[in-house]
């Protein structure tokens, strides 16, 4: 029945986020559900949920992330930044080769180290990457939108992924006669939806103002 299958999925075991502290923190890792991670503005919200999402593609779990600020060439360059900065330590144990996420962009490699640590860090990302789908949208995508992506996703590769939401103040409104509180609020109970319907962990990164 269906109270069966849920002690036997809890008993196998969340998702791992890959840091073993967090997975402790949440009995095991991520169960299906909504997760809000929230804070100020610019404390790295944004790149603590990316190396969580980079963990688990790189488990072998599909990972779907819906960026409404950043475009995917942004996020793939801050995963490459990372990665040469542990590619950096393991090598030279020095970081001195390890590039920002503008370098990235940029294409700035001074030295045959720099272009060695940045061709290792790709060849990593491109064994597991593909397990990541990144949705670009400023303002358009709503929830309708999001679950289409999940179903489309699911055919694809015949498993729902975890889906991460950054961030969740500027998805689309779910009805302009709305507030924008009540609007975040609305969406907020239709992503809880989706985590039910579908059985997947959701991660909602939220901006805190300085009032709050």
């Amino acid at each position: 029945n269906a109270f069966a299958e849920f002690v036997l999925k809890h008993k196998a075991g969340g998702i791992s986020t890959g840091f073993e502290n967090l997975d402790n923190l949440l009995d095991g890792g991520l169960y299906p559900g909504l997760y809000v991670i929230g804070a100020n503005s610019s404390l790295g919200k944004t790149t603590l949920v990316l190396q969580i999402a980079d963990n688990i593609a790189r488990s072998g779990h599909g990972v779907l992330i819906f960026s409404l600020e950043m475009s995917a060439h942004e996020l793939i360059a801050k995963t490459l930044s990372r990665l040469s900065f542990v590619k950096s330590l393991e090598e030279y144990e020095s970081k001195c080769y390890a590039k920002t996420t503008r370098s990235v962009l940029l294409g700035r490699y001074n030295n045959e180290f720099d272009r060695k640590i940045i061709a290792e860090a790709i060849k990593d990302y491109s064994e597991w990457g593909n397990n990541i789908q990144i949705a670009e949208g400023i303002g358009n995508i709503g929830v309708a939108g999001i679950k289409n992506k999940i179903e489309e996703f699911k055919k694809f590769r015949n498993e729902p992924p975890v889906v991460v939401i950054d961030y969740l103040q500027i998805l689309a409104p779910y009805n302009l006669k709305m507030t924008d509180k009540q609007n975040v609020d609305k969406n907020i109970t239709e992503l809880k939806r989706l985590s039910r319907d579908f059985d997947i962990p959701i991660l909602g990164i939220s901006s805190f103002n300085r009032e709050s």
